[in-house]
């Protein structure tokens, strides 16, 4: 029994413990500085403050500067009127746009004037004119102060009738009282050298055409010197998201309302 009992008791294991480590994960809340150093990318273009929409939220922004990306193309909407993104600049914060109901054809369905927010936008440094695009027009007079290659034909209203264009600036008396007669007029900006292109005489429907799609210029004032201040502090340009008119500067240290280098936590998410 002896025997038995050392055996029994030598053929134990001893199992040695197992000491655990304790594990703390750490669940850190994404940040606006994160989620804002992220840009707007549609197409060829990537696009940042003051852009937001798709994945970027509207706090990485400014209020009037909504993207959305339709068939990888960027488009601002303003006055039931999307105006297609070309190009911009961040360090001149221009924007090159273009009309997108023009952009493949000079009859669009809705006939809407070319407008956009003066409070956002300032094109009075940039040497650009409009052209003038008058729809629903009466050709039978027995004068028509305008030679053939200033028309074309469109269908407005279900009637196919004449239309014409002509650079704002050209509208002499003589043409102005003769396009008085026509029904609807829209004017759109073009950039210098369209403008030199549709000079009297010698403009055609093509260069109308290159003119529309070449688009126009514009300067942004998104509140541009405080995100410059942002952006030398390494901040990243944001809107407050309880007041979206008032400019935030969110910091990897935190949300401020001028720069990183300020104590004012006044700029939070």
């Amino acid at each position: 029994m002896q025997m038995f009992n050392m055996l029994l008791y030598s053929s134990k294991v001893e199992i040695p413990k197992l000491k655990f480590r304790d594990e703390v994960i750490w669940c850190q809340e994404t940040r606006p500085y994160d989620v804002c150093f992220e840009s707007v990318e549609c197409g060829e273009l990537r696009l940042e403050y003051p852009f937001w929409g798709l994945d970027r939220p509207a706090y990485c922004g400014h209020p009037g500067f909504q993207l959305i990306c339709q068939s990888n193309v960027p488009l601002l909407n303003y006055e039931s009127v999307n105006y297609r993104v070309l190009d911009t600049d961040t360090s001149t914060q221009m924007i090159t746009i273009a009309r997108n109901d023009l952009w493949e054809t000079s009859c669009p369905r809705f006939l809407y004037d070319t407008s956009y927010n003066s409070t956002l936008f300032n094109r009075d440094n940039f040497p650009q004119l409009n052209v003038s695009l008058f729809y629903g027009c009466n050709s039978s007079s027995a004068v028509i102060p305008l030679s053939a290659n200033y028309r074309f034909s469109c269908n407005v209203n279900e009637t196919q009738s004449d239309s014409y264009f002509i650079r704002n600036d050209q509208l002499i008396p003589s043409v102005a009282n003769f396009l008085d007669q026509c029904q609807n007029r829209i004017d759109v900006p073009v950039n210098q050298s369209s403008t030199a292109r549709l000079a009297a005489g010698a403009a055609t429907t093509d260069d109308l055409r290159s003119g529309l799609t070449a688009g126009f210029q514009l300067q942004w004032t998104a509140n541009n010197n405080e995100c410059d201040r942002c952006i030398r502090s390494d901040g990243q340009c944001g809107s407050n998201s309880t007041s979206p008119d008032l400019f935030a500067c969110y910091c990897a240290n935190g949300n401020f309302s001028l720069t990183c280098n300020n104590s004012d936590g006044g700029g939070g998410k």
